[in-house]
């Protein structure tokens, strides 16, 4: 694939605890992910989760943007709910 675009984010916690459970659930979909025009990788840093997104154009970019995103999302309401149950 020649990069057109090279797109990073990231993601802070509260702890290094919740960022690891984090980025280890999301690993397996980061590393499975099957789309054809981009690319994404994930790194932990401490309490914070660094996104790398490469794509051929804007529409993959936004795409694999989107599903990392969603995934993101489930994770860490999964988590918390989890967390808040077994604190109560």
């Amino acid at each position: 694939m020649s990069t057109k675009l090279e797109i990073y984010f990231s993601i802070h916690y509260d702890s290094e605890d919740q960022a690891q459970i984090i980025f280890a659930s999301l690993l397996p979909e980061i590393q499975e992910q099957r789309f054809e025009r981009s690319k994404a990788s994930i790194k932990l840093k401490g309490q914070k989760i660094v996104f790398n997104v490469t794509a051929q154009d804007i529409n993959a970019a936004k795409a694999t943007i989107s599903s990392i995103l969603r995934w993101i999302s489930t994770t860490t309401k999964a988590v918390l709910t989890l967390s808040k149950q077994t604190f109560n």
